[in-house]
């Protein structure tokens, strides 16, 4: 007898063992790249956006050509960086000396906000924020002229269409606020202007 219900007593430990086991299992903490918790990529998305600009620099006008790129999620906020470059040659109002002609380019990194992306017309606010630089040369004299740099911040609004399930259509326009800067006969109250765009994006929107 003594015998029969040691084994029971075995057999009743063995079973509430095993039965702690697996509650243990089933309990176990989630983590990244297991279980239900794994990291959900069906709200990530990416695009890559070339977009032409005009504006005006110390009142001479300037064709810019902008390229962004981001990682989207849940195709709302974006996030990424950019580099914008002046398509002519810039001549300033202010400077004195002939045959002078300026470039400028700009890169840094961007913030987007999409309001009801799955709409056909809908709107999109980028937040640009980087740095920029203007030089100077001379067409027909050797001289260094140097360059000045700069931090600048661009708020956008844009009108976007969805032409395609993976091309998309915009226009609108932006401020440039350029910092402290001096450069030759102009300033960043020179610099600091309206900037129309109208570009495409192409990606995988989610």
């Amino acid at each position: 007898m003594q015998k029969k219900l040691s084994f029971l007593f075995l057999v009743s430990i063995f079973i509430l063992f095993q039965n702690s086991v697996f509650a243990q299992e089933d309990s176990e903490a989630k983590t990244l790249f297991s279980g239900t918790n794994s990291l959900n990529t069906q709200n990530i998305g990416f695009f890559l956006a070339p977009a032409y600009g005009i504006t005006q620099m110390d009142g001479a006008s300037v064709s810019l050509f902008n390229l962004r790129g981001g990682v989207t999620f849940k195709d709302k906020i974006t996030l990424g960086g950019y580099f914008s470059t002046s398509l002519n040659q810039i001549n300033p109002q202010s400077e004195d000396l002939p045959n002078i002609y300026m470039d400028y380019w700009s890169a840094g990194g961007f913030l987007e906000y999409t309001v009801l992306s799955k709409k056909l017309v809908h709107l999109t606010f980028p937040l640009y924020v980087g740095v920029g630089e203007v030089e100077m040369d001379s067409e027909s004299m050797d001289i260094e002229l140097g360059e000045s740099n700069f931090f600048q911040i661009e708020p956008s609004a844009l009108l976007e269409i969805n032409l395609h399930k993976y091309v998309r259509f915009n226009v609108g326009a932006g401020y440039r606020i350029v910092g402290n800067m001096q450069y030759r006969n102009f300033d960043q109250s020179n610099m600091s202007g309206l900037v129309g765009t109208v570009g495409f994006k192409f990606g995988l929107f989610r």
